[in-house]
């Protein structure tokens, strides 16, 4: 199996396990949480349900850009352009870089709003 599906497979993985334990928590999570950070702290407050956006929004850039590492034929052209040797390398390269962004997009969705979910 490719490295880059892995790696993507392990943002997925990840995604999967904060919205269980979103889920689980979600009951016991106050109606009201901070939505907005300045350097005094919260200044923006909101309704609950905008943890389900951060889920949202990171499933969305998973699907796209999933859709680009999957079906990579349809988002890189096979030119001689690149610095790498062949274009089949430049495409692994650029997968593999996709799906490491990937998993730090997901690790900040998920610890941004982790704090207000676990107590």
């Amino acid at each position: 199996m490719k490295l880059s599906k892995i790696i993507f497979g392990i943002s997925v993985l990840l995604l999967l396990m904060y919205s269980a334990v979103l889920l689980m928590e979600y009951p016991s999570v106050p109606e009201t949480i901070p939505i907005h950070y300045s350097a005094e702290g919260a200044d923006g407050f909101g309704n609950k349900i905008f943890l389900w956006l951060g889920v949202a929004v990171n499933a969305l850039l998973l699907v796209f850009i999933g859709w680009i590492i999957w079906l990579p034929q349809k988002m890189f052209s096979k030119n001689d352009d690149y610095l790498e040797t062949s274009p089949e390398k430049a495409i692994k390269n650029r997968q593999i870089f996709l799906s490491v962004v990937l998993v730090i997009i997901t690790l900040i969705f998920c610890g941004l709003s982790l704090k207000e979910i676990i107590p």
